[in-house]
């Protein structure tokens, strides 16, 4: 009995040994289990992160489109998988946008990117591939192109398409797009040089005149390394003393006598020789070389005409080109009236040219900005005005003194119906209280013409071709200025 009493004391011990370590397994599993359905948690959180960062790393945040990493990664896979085969790469910029930007404000800005992506969907044909390549910038990729005449067929499609107004906070805004387009294999066998040929085939368009397609072209290669050359020479130019300026006449036609100059700006690279204008003061605002190049020939035009002025030729004025980039800096009224009490000249004695298309670009933040130094006596120019945007509405509103005819009037006048043109501009000027000067003036019958028209001012070949400025004070000795 004793033995038997012992046994079962050890087997009760043993039970509750038993009952305590299971109890401590099941704590174990509960906790495993625990720690297991973490782990899971955590690989589901970390699956989403993974997905979320691969989100962020190959699309736009703000148009949702896929992102520059994107385009480059799919473009290569394309060329590695089909060497044989054909594909077209769309290169958009929304002209002006950099305008639209600074005046409407970045807020503004980001909703008209967002509604462009959306607009590229739109006129979408299904087999398209749409990426936002940064800025203003958009890239479309069409894969298995069947021939040019698809190619042609969809740009101008886009260029329709964007013809439409964005509505955006109850306002109409109108843009156009300049489209390059590259050829593949044509253009390139990899994606980076086929960007940068549809690249240059945007520029090209913008220079086209922007709101149309280029479909690159080999000449367009030398053209951009010629253009790069350009700007590389422009940039050392004012520290080189390589610009001048030149002075052309304009003469008051009620009384013959000289008003004033148009200050004209010349380059003679020890390098490229004479490059015209026309060429670099374009290559100047692309890359901006225009804001200090343009701040130079005001102060050195102005300076010039006060010393005229201290040489005994009073009463001459000045007249000088404005550039859109120079014109958009917030600073652009601060310079020109620093510039004016630095050189000492009169602020009546300065005239500032705009053209038309700039004011239609950004009218609000221009005109604001010539208000007050067109109120501090300075006049300013509306040049080669017919060829542009203006309206009439739109012309009351402008805070400009002059209205400058462009030179293409002038040219047709011996036609009855340009004559009758010509003249109605200058009577609306006249009627809105402006001086009306013509420009490009090269024949007696022109002169005639516009001395009858009471036409204020005129200037052209026929009164001087440009002047170099160590001529002027000769040219003018004895001619009354006006």
């Amino acid at each position: 009995m004793t033995d038997r009493k012992g046994y079962e004391s050890k087997l009760q011990i043993s039970y509750q040994e038993l009952e305590s370590t299971y109890e401590e397994l099941t704590a174990l599993q509960d906790e495993l289990m625990e720690q297991y359905n973490k782990v899971v948690e955590n690989q589901a959180l970390l699956q989403a992160s993974e997905e979320k960062y691969r989100l962020l790393a190959y699309n736009d945040v703000l148009s949702g489109l896929p992102n520059r990493l994107s385009l480059s990664e799919e473009l290569t896979d394309f060329i590695d998988k089909h060497p044989g085969g054909q594909a077209a790469l769309f290169f958009l910029d929304i002209d002006n946008f950099k305008y639209i930007n600074d005046t409407m404000g970045h807020t503004f800005g980001d909703e008209l990117l967002v509604k462009a992506g959306e607009r590229l969907l739109e006129l979408s044909d299904g087999r398209c591939r749409h990426f936002r390549f940064g800025g203003d910038e958009f890239v479309i990729l069409i894969k298995e192109v069947d021939g040019y005449a698809e190619v042609i067929y969809y740009a101008e499609s886009l260029v329709q398409g964007f013809s439409a107004p964005f509505e955006l906070d109850a306002s109409s805004v109108h843009i156009s797009i300049s489209i390059g387009i590259a050829s593949y294999p044509e253009n390139g066998t990899d994606a980076g040089e086929l960007l940068k040929n549809a690249d240059i085939a945007m520029y090209k368009a913008k220079e086209a005149g922007k709101g149309t397609y280029v479909i690159y072209g080999e000449e367009m290669q030398q053209h951009f390394d010629e253009r790069m050359i350009v700007e590389h020479h422009l940039r050392n130019a004012i520290a080189n003393n390589e610009l001048s300026l030149q002075y052309q006449p304009l003469v008051d036609t009620g009384t013959g006598r000289i008003w004033g100059f148009e200050a004209l700006i010349r380059w003679n690279s020890p390098v490229l020789g004479v490059v015209s204008p026309l060429s670099f003061i374009t290559i100047a605002e692309d890359c901006r070389l225009i804001v200090p190049i343009g701040e130079w020939v005001l102060r050195k035009a102005c300076r010039f005409m006060r010393e005229l002025q201290a040489q005994g030729y009073e009463g001459y004025h000045i007249s000088v080109n404005i550039s859109v980039v120079q014109l958009m800096l917030d600073d652009f009224t601060d310079m020109v009236l620093a510039v004016l009490e630095d050189t000492g000249l009169a602020p009546e004695y300065l005239e500032l040219e705009i053209t038309e298309s700039i004011f239609m670009e950004s009218f609000e933040a221009i005109s604001s900005k010539l208000e007050p130094l067109k109120q501090r006596g300075i006049g300013i120019a509306l040049d080669d005005f017919g060829t542009g945007y203006s309206s009439l509405s739109y012309l009351k509103q402008l805070p400009i003194t002059t209205l400058k005819i462009d030179k293409s009037f002038i040219d047709s006048i011996d036609t009855p119906n340009n004559m009758s043109l010509a003249s109605s501009i200058v009577t609306i000027g006249h009627d809105m209280g402006l001086n009306v000067t013509a420009e490009g003036v090269e024949t007696r019958e022109q002169l005639e013409f516009l001395e009858r028209t009471s036409c204020d001012k005129i200037q052209g070949y026929f009164i001087s071709r440009p002047i170099p400025e160590k001529e002027v004070a000769g040219w003018i000795s004895g001619r009354p200025a006006g």
